[in-house]
């Protein structure tokens, strides 16, 4: 009997104890709850849209910047100069220039490079641009042919492949003009940014007035490219479309000084009311 009892005392000894040792152990003291992931830096307006883009290998992709012009002209007040047949060959060559200078950018585009990284980060970034010229033009006014000095201002603004401007040329004692175009703009290329616009041009000389719907293909050239420092060739082919056709061809170099300022040079050649127009011009371009 007793032999019974401590057989029984043993066992719920053992029982309990047993259990306690089959418990799951603790977890190791080293091992602890993993951090979480450090919260990514938003870059800010200056760094996405001026800096240097931290990317992998380079997009495929086509960056450009065109500003196509598009407009028309038609005449009012006074009646115009008659056009002579001298007068007539010079806008017939002009108008053949502007068309071959619409085409060749379209066969550039197609067969350019795709932009870098940072060109088409500038591009889909919020843009504001600003030239600023002077120059003396050349043509038949009221006071016979003659050189007379003008002044101009073009602004824009874009965002990716929409964008807008504003241009008014002042000349006391030639063509004065304004106009507003909607431009189009494809992503840019390596080495050609290039804008379809659409809008209205309205010119003034002594008492006659020519305004109409205009159209065209402004583009550029990078011939040299340092970050966003570019050596440029800037083209602008327009045509006024009014009562007549009036052709209107601009072309400019543009050197940079800074990283978002540039020298330009150039020129442009138009008419007005069938007689031929030319001025030389200088001056700077901003663009934030």
């Amino acid at each position: 009997m007793k032999q019974l009892i401590a057989l029984a005392l043993v066992f719920s000894l053992a029982f309990p104890a047993s259990a306690q040792d089959t418990s799951a152990p603790p977890p190791p003291d080293d091992e602890s709850e993993a951090p979480p992931p450090p919260r990514a830096e938003r870059a800010g307006y200056y760094e996405s849209c001026f800096g240097v883009p931290h990317v992998g290998p380079p997009p495929i992709g086509v960056s450009g910047e065109v500003v196509v012009p598009i407009g028309g002209g038609s005449s009012g007040g006074a009646p115009s100069i008659p056009v002579t047949s001298k007068a007539s060959d010079e806008k017939a060559w002009l108008v053949a220039a502007v068309l071959a200078a619409i085409a060749l950018p379209a066969v550039v585009y197609v067969y350019d490079k795709p932009a870098s990284p940072l060109v088409l980060q500038r591009f889909r970034c919020p843009t504001f641009s600003m030239d600023f010229l002077g120059g003396v033009d050349n043509g038949r006014t009221a006071l016979g042919d003659g050189s007379y000095g003008f002044v101009s201002t073009r602004l824009g603004f874009g965002v990716g492949h929409v964008a807008g401007d504003f241009q008014y040329d002042g000349a006391p004692r030639s063509v004065s003009a304004f106009s507003t175009h909607l431009l189009l703009r494809p992503t840019p290329r390596e080495h050609i940014e290039i804008a379809l616009a659409i809008g209205y041009r309205r010119s003034v000389l002594d008492d006659r007035v020519q305004d109409g719907f205009e159209v065209g293909l402004p583009h550029r050239y990078a011939l040299w490219r340092d970050g966003l420092r570019t050596f440029a060739f800037e083209l602008r082919p327009l045509l006024l479309v009014g009562s007549s056709i009036e052709p209107s061809l601009e072309a400019a170099f543009l050197f940079p000084l800074a990283q978002i300022l540039q020298l330009r040079a150039g020129g442009r050649a138009y008419t007005f009311g069938g007689d031929l127009h030319w001025n030389l011009s200088t001056g700077l371009s901003l663009t934030l």
